[in-house]
């Protein structure tokens, strides 16, 4: 299948005052045209600082070492800032983390989604109508009442919607949905994983998904990748990440989800230790000091990234010598 957007050996560095953090070393993934591709890790473990790349909005201090990043074919990392806002919005969009922050508080809702069109030769009120429409898409009530309001005057799930609908607005090839839900109570979080279950069914681009939630991955992913310490140690359909993970990163990760407890207890799981601090990467395996399957090797050489199937790799010695 066709990718739309390939990460190829993408190494990043944040220069420090104490020395370079290295954030991403020799990241690897794609997404295929309309597949939705989740990518998980606890904090820390480079989930942001990937997307941050494909939209070249990283940090003054960030330093790509090397790689590729391919959209259709062109490389992100060479263009242009001209080609950068032609792309950003048109051909590839995103919905931030935090939904108090993402739009203008001096400017309408209504006039905000306007602006996103302004690539496109319609009238005023062509523009208005497409605006309602996409409100109306994501669930808003009373669209066309609320079109002249302002961010302050709708609540925390209104305004992540609001930001999905602005996603959306220019219909783009590639939406990246970085923790859409960190920032919601349960109830608003729930309402968000169902609106883009819904999307699903009429979205014809592809999808990344950023996020904690394993639940919110499980329900609409067709492809996860795991990512700990700024290394992609797991890449798998859905399904075999969930029941048939080859790496003990994964099965801890899978291991702390609350909701896979089979009984009431006062003491929730969690993977022991800390990620290594990454100003001074460790030979061996990234995650040897926190696993509990470790053998000699895993502390001296590197592990080889191996094929398990067709749809799965997997970054471990385990997996080598099986």
């Amino acid at each position: 299948m066709e990718s739309v957007l390939a990460v190829k050996n993408l190494s990043i560095d944040f220069l420090t005052p104490t020395g370079s953090v290295h954030a991403l070393r020799d990241v690897n993934l794609s997404i295929a045209q309309k597949r939705i591709v989740g990518i998980v890790g606890e904090s820390g473990s480079g989930k942001s600082t990937v997307v941050s790349a494909v939209m070249r909005l990283l940090a003054n201090n960030a330093s790509v070492h090397s790689g590729e990043i391919e959209f259709e074919g062109r490389n992100i990392l060479a263009m242009k800032e001209q080609e950068l806002r032609a792309l950003r919005g048109e051909e590839i969009a995103m919905v931030f983390q935090d939904p108090m922050t993402a739009q203008t508080p001096v400017r309408s809702i209504g006039q905000q989604m306007m602006d996103i069109q302004y690539r496109r030769s319609l009238s005023r009120k062509e523009k208005r109508e497409n605006a309602i429409e996409m409100l109306n898409r994501v669930g808003i009530p009373d669209s066309m009442d609320r079109f002249d309001q302002y961010p302050h005057q709708f609540s925390g799930g209104m305004r992540q919607r609001i930001s999905i609908a602005m996603a959306l607005m220019m219909n783009p090839k590639l939406l990246i949905a970085d923790e859409p839900t960190t920032a919601l109570d349960v109830t608003l979080e729930a309402q968000i994983i169902h609106l883009f279950r819904e999307l699903r069914k009429s979205f014809d681009g592809s999808i990344i998904v950023v996020s904690h939630n394993l639940g919110l991955i499980a329900e609409l992913c067709d492809e996860v990748v795991v990512m700990y310490a700024g290394e992609v140690v797991e890449r798998a359909l859905v399904d075999d990440i969930f029941y048939r993970a080859a790496h003990p990163y994964t099965q801890a990760l899978l291991n702390c989800d609350p909701a896979r407890l089979g009984e009431l207890t006062q003491e929730l799981p969690t993977i022991p230790g800390d990620v290594p601090d990454l100003q001074e990467v460790p030979t061996g395996c990234i995650f040897a000091s926190r696993c509990d399957q470790i053998t000699d090797i895993c502390t001296s050489v590197r592990p080889p990234t191996v094929t398990v199937n067709s749809a799965q790799d997997v970054r471990c010695h385990l997996a080598a010598n099986a």
